[in-house]
């Protein structure tokens, strides 16, 4: 609890957290999202900030990229639309889902998903509105189509015979699309034959068996019109190959297999077809995972974007019986165990009973939403004789108010201190039973001796926009790092870095006892040549160790200009793909920071004070603001304003002191501060105006000693 109270004080945004970007490109769409696999397709890369010597960086091997011609800027785009455009041939490697990036002279961009199938792709053809418009194509086949306005609506039409089934998908959220898919089937006189939306997030699956020989059409369109535009784009398949609803038991290893509930029936898969490997305390999956599920350890049941998270089994794995809709028909448990189960039929309920003893300590949790399925998951323990000892519903916590919300539907992780010997009672449904139900809707009940541990989230400290890691030359690149702290574990946390290019250094820095949010800083030397790849960040603490797992906000909120404070509420952010945290180094920095100090020592409730010197470029004549950028040390911000710059130093200055706050609740122990500098000159204005580039200073150690002072 103690750790809880001192993260929601040191919650705060970072520092002026709005302006703290460099002003690299930012790419908003791909255009078409994907290819067929070796093919070689024109792709057109919208966004801003292009300089007209871009190149693509993708998450995997195998790619080639020819640009096409020159980048084109349009200075008069509306507010939100994409400014700049570059066009490159793109040659795609094996099947599979990857991440694309935009890397300029001014460094790189943020990811955009970009799939590569085996079927034959097409794009959409305009006019398409209605239905004697409808676009012909053949079954077996991708189509990549925007809906360009709220009420825009595209038809394709295809010939299917008697019998066939046939599955349509439409992926949007998945592919990091805006579109919320509302997609029809229907004969050419108009009668319905399937429709869906809402399949998960804003993608849609259907299937039907066709009625007769003849010619179907497909409508697709925004869920009510309300939206549209380049960033509604999406990828239609029609296809007669099996899409996976779900993979049972939703664990890996499965000792005795999977039995996979395709569109096209139920079969088994023998254990070790999916991906193999001893792959504990990772994330491994092509999905663009939210982070309501972004600290699990889990890999995936396909390559693709059906099926369903596998989690990684922490111990016995046991299969529901589905015998044990009531108490007395509670199956029993012998713990450890991860127990697979469904809410297969309406109002289903799943009792389990099993033995403890006295002082025993245990964590009981449930996985339903952060491994794919629909449902609202709850679970009461009661004792043997029916006395409720806790009702676990929707988790508290969360990592972020916006850049990295963690709050999900599942129960929170609960710890059960036995408080005498005997039998024990669990009951584990879910809020709509009574109208979410199916072979999607499993869940993962565990229950397991504590572990302290710690899992870590690192991406770009933008809190509401996308953006990557450019780090300029005599200059340094800051990230949020997200600590997400298990079964009581609250110690310091290292960070380091490996596969960092020549010339590019991690210094000494650490999360402190109990944060759950800190800061990482590359820097890179004066002669450090461009690059662009993956590195890797690591935490360690005694003997634990966590690699971090790398996300990036997918879209900036609806209206928000780059330099308007972030709004109080969820981004949307993903899991990135690729081996690490994506980076570039590039260009140089006008201006770099250095505290004469490496450490300082002070005590909570008073000031830490540091010396700043300052190395200008001989053509920067601009003064300097010294912001805080960590949430816990420097004056808190007003509502959701930036917080007030520590110092000032002067255009015809090279030095200046700083004072920075320390709070009253700040526990003893080693911590890292980062100051930052940022022109002080005004924020640029418009709709596609990028952040002033800001620059962190090399941290500096510090060491809070002891309790802090009595007040007289």
């Amino acid at each position: 609890m103690f750790a809880r109270r001192i993260a929601s004080t040191l919650a705060l945004l970072l520092g002026a957290g709005f302006a703290t970007a460099q002003t690299g490109p930012q790419l908003l769409t791909a255009f078409p999202p994907g290819a067929k696999a070796k093919d070689t397709v024109e792709v057109t890369f919208s966004g801003s900030g292009y300089t007209g010597e871009e190149k693509l960086l993708f998450s995997a091997k195998g790619f080639t990229a020819e640009m096409i011609g020159e980048a084109k800027v349009d200075p008069k785009a509306p507010k939100g639309q994409p400014a700049a455009t570059v066009k490159f041939k793109v040659t795609a490697p094996a099947a599979g889902v990857y991440d694309v990036r935009i890397v300029s002279k001014a460094g790189l961009s943020n990811p955009r998903t970009f799939v590569v199938g085996e079927l034959a792709e097409v794009n959409e053809t305009e006019p398409n509105n209605d239905i004697g418009q409808a676009q012909k194509i053949s079954l077996e086949t991708t189509v990549n189509g925007v809906i360009s306005a709220p009420t825009d609506v595209d038809y394709v039409s295809f010939k299917a015979k008697a019998g066939q089934h046939v599955i349509v998908s439409c992926l949007t959220t998945s592919i990091d699309s805006r579109l919320s898919a509302d997609i029809l089937v229907s004969t050419p006189d108009g009668k319905a034959l399937a429709a869906n939306r809402g399949y998960r997030g804003g993608d849609a699956v259907l299937d039907f068996k066709a009625p007769s020989d003849g010619e179907y059409v497909i409508r697709v369109a925004q869920f009510a019109y309300t939206t549209g535009g380049p960033d509604h784009f999406y990828r239609l398949t029609l296809t007669t190959e099996p899409w996976v609803d779900a993979l049972s038991p939703p664990v890996h290893p499965s000792p005795d297999g999977w039995t996979v509930f395709s569109r096209s029936g139920s079969q088994k898969a023998p254990s070790g077809a999916l991906m193999p490997g001893d792959w504990a305390g990772s994330l491994r999956t092509p999905r663009g995972v939210p982070p309501t599920a972004g600290m699990i350890d889990a890999t995936d049941s396909t390559r693709t974007l059906d099926g369903n998270l596998q989690l990684l089994s922490s111990g016995p794995l046991v299969m529901d019986n589905e015998k044990n809709n009531t108490a007395e028909t509670a199956q029993s448990l012998t713990l450890p165990c991860d127990v697979a189960g469904r809410i297969g039929k309406k109002s289903d309920r799943h009792w389990y009973t099993f033995e403890a003893k006295k002082g025993d300590v245990w964590t009981i949790e449930v996985f339903a939403e952060r491994l794919g399925s629909q449902i609202d998951a709850f679970f009461i323990l009661s004792d043997e004789k029916g006395k409720v000892i806790v009702e676990q519903d929707d988790g508290l916590d969360s990592l972020s108010t916006n850049q990295f919300y963690t709050k999900t539907d599942d129960p929170g992780r609960y710890k059960f201190t036995v408080p005498v010997d005997g039998k024990y009672r669990l009951l584990v449904s879910s809020r709509d039973a009574s109208i979410q139900y199916g072979v999607r809707e499993q869940f993962v009940l565990r229950i397991a001796k504590e572990k302290p541990e710690f899992r870590l989230a690192v991406m770009p400290i933008m809190p509401h926009t996308p953006d990557a890691g450019t780090l300029t030359r005599n200059g340094a690149v800051l990230f949020t790092v997200f600590a997400f702290r298990m079964d009581g574990f609250n110690d310091a946390i290292t960070l380091t870095a490996k596969d960092l290019p020549t010339g590019v250094k991690c210094p000494p820095q650490v999360i402190g006892a109990g944060q759950t949010r800190g800061t990482l800083v590359l820097i890179a030397d004066a002669d450090a040549k461009d690059w662009d790849g993956f590195v890797t960040i690591t935490g360690t603490a005694d003997k634990l160790s966590s690699t971090a797992r790398p996300f990036t906000v997918t879209w900036t909120p609806t209206g928000l200009q780059a330099n308007q404070p972030p709004p109080n509420v969820p981004m949307l952010t993903r899991l990135d793909r690729g081996p690490g945290l994506a980076l570039a180094v590039r260009g140089t920095a006008p201006f770099s920071l250095t505290p004469v100090e490496s450490e300082v020592k002070g005590k909570a409730g008073e000031k830490l004070e540091l010396t700043l010197k300052v190395t200008r470029d001989a053509q920067f004549k601009e003064g300097i603001q010294v912001f805080s950028a960590v949430p816990n040390f420097g004056p808190k911000p007003q509502g959701n304003n930036p917080a007030p710059p520590l110092a000032t130093i002067a255009a015809d200055k090279s030095e200046s002191k700083v004072s920075v706050d320390v709070p009253a609740n700040t526990p003893p122990g080693t911590y890292t501060l980062v100051l930052r500098g940022q022109v002080a000159a005004p924020t640029p204005k418009g709709g596609n105006a990028r952040p002033v580039a800001t620059y962190p200073a090399i941290p500096v150690t510090v060491v809070i000693e002891g309790p802090a002072p009595k007040k007289k």
